[in-house]
């Protein structure tokens, strides 16, 4: 199997941490918000793809940037690092806040994206199946919103070690820069109709951040989606199942194919 190498590139005064690997068609994983689990599980995406997942300003490896407030700032951050990566033609992954970014690319970049993979993204306000504020939600129950099978958790250190505790606050605060005001985009649904790519929706049925139920939802307003559920699995699918992982990997291969 293919391994990560780590690239460092200058955004703007921006020291960003970009993870790579495998050769092909550029794929990009915009993460969520938080690095805990790394990104290793990802790496079967590498096999017929050149896999790139960067670290967002404020998040993991990369450099902190206090002044970005808003999903747009980091739309610009990536427009220029993928000038730097000779990008042009993508296919897109986002996760959670990293799946409401890759929404808002594909709404203003619609010729750039290719396939559009969203995994329980945060965003979209669905009064039926509302969303938890991540924020309300006490730090000891906070895993247990992440993940079904607590299982995954077992070899965690507990308590967390200091620098472990460091780094998720480091990240809660540039989450909470984005998002603190409100756990959805009230303008959002009125701009998804302009994504032009194929459009994937992975769920998990379990996910107690943002419900099952809202895949519907994204599904009516993007036009040519679709929606995939796994039994089981809480909020990060490719954490918890092979599956989820599978099933990116053959929707963005269909793409290549189709090209």
């Amino acid at each position: 199997m293919p391994e990560f190498r780590e690239e460092r590139f200058d955004v703007n005064g921006i020291d960003t941490a970009v993870l790579t690997a495998g050769e092909g068609e550029p794929l990009v994983y915009f993460h969520g918000a938080g690095t805990a689990f790394g990104f290793d599980h990802l790496l079967p995406l590498a096999d017929r793809s050149r896999l790139i997942v960067p670290h967002h300003p404020g998040f993991g490896a990369s450099s902190d940037d206090p002044s970005i407030d808003s999903l747009h700032d980091y739309l610009l951050h990536y427009l220029d690092l993928f000038d730097q990566l000779g990008i042009d033609e993508l296919a897109l992954v986002g996760e959670s806040m990293g799946g409401c970014l890759a929404a808002q690319f594909a709404i203003e970049q619609p010729r750039r994206v290719r396939r559009l993979v969203l995994l329980s993204p945060f965003g979209l306000r669905v009064p039926d199946h509302p969303s938890t504020d991540f924020f309300s939600i006490p730090d000891e129950e906070v895993p247990a919103h992440l993940v079904a099978d607590m299982s995954l958790l077992a070899g965690a250190p507990m308590p967390p070690p200091p620098e472990f505790l460091a780094d998720r606050y480091r990240e809660a605060t540039s989450f909470a820069r984005v998002a603190w005001h409100s756990p959805y985009d009230r303008k959002l649904p009125k701009w998804l109709h302009r994504i032009a790519a194929p459009t994937l929706l992975v769920w998990g049925e379990e996910d107690r951040l943002h419900p099952v139920g809202q895949a519907a939802a994204w599904a009516e307003l993007i036009p040519n989606a679709e929606v995939i559920t796994f039994a089981g699995v809480g909020h990060l699918p490719v954490v918890e199942t092979r599956e989820a992982v599978d099933a990116i990997a053959s929707f963005v291969a269909a793409g290549v194919v189709a090209a």
